[in-house]
């Protein structure tokens, strides 16, 4: 028998936000939702990207390389969606700048493209701030939080290590990626189900 409800769950209850990154023949349009951008080093390594974990990294003892990618998260006003953004550093210092002249990224409304119009080609993006009296944007999500379950990192596993600009740094223990499953989003991609309440 299903368990009607009149009310649609809470945000918490949803399984995680969806990483976007800058299409190669396209472009990426969107408002920042929080105050800052947040960034950590990276590997591609075992056919994904996953974070960098010195000093005990599987992807640094094997040599792989690392880069610096930059998280923000966003409102895309097309399609409603609130989602992560990813950039490089390279790409993430037009952020940067919005900041240092606005105090804040809240409000950023931002345009991603590659010129050049290929996969993995330079990314540029344009900020100009948004009229916020016409919007309502939600809520910032913790990013480290939520890429803590896009990388499949134990949330049980996360400890508050160094300050980067007054926001702790997310590193996991010694317990791999690739075991995690306290996390409530890592069961095979599916949401743990809503507790139900009689």
């Amino acid at each position: 028998m299903p368990n009607w409800d009149r009310t649609i769950p809470d945000d918490d209850r949803k399984c995680g936000y969806r990483l976007e990154r800058t299409p190669p023949d396209g472009t990426f349009t969107a408002i920042v939702t929080c105050h800052e951008l947040i960034g950590c080093y990276t590997h591609y390594w075992g056919g994904r990207t996953m974070p960098c974990e010195r000093p005990d990294c599987p992807a640094c003892n094997a040599n792989s390389p690392t880069r610096w990618h930059a998280f923000v998260s966003c409102w895309n006003p097309s399609t409603h969606d609130h989602v992560l953004f990813q950039c490089t550093a390279k790409a993430a210092v037009a952020f940067e700048e919005y900041q240092s002249s606005h105090g804040t990224l809240l409000g950023c409304h931002f345009r991603a493209h590659r010129p050049k119009r290929r996969r993995n080609a330079q990314v540029v993006i344009d900020c100009r701030p948004a009229d916020l009296t016409k919007l309502r944007l939600p809520a910032a999500p913790n990013i480290m939080q939520a890429m803590a379950v896009i990388w499949q990192i134990p949330r049980a596993a996360l400890v508050a290590d160094e300050a980067v600009r007054g926001a702790p740094l997310v590193k996991a223990l010694s317990d791999r990626m690739a075991q995690a499953f306290d996390n409530p989003a890592d069961g095979n991609g599916r949401c743990k189900p809503p507790e139900v309440h009689t």
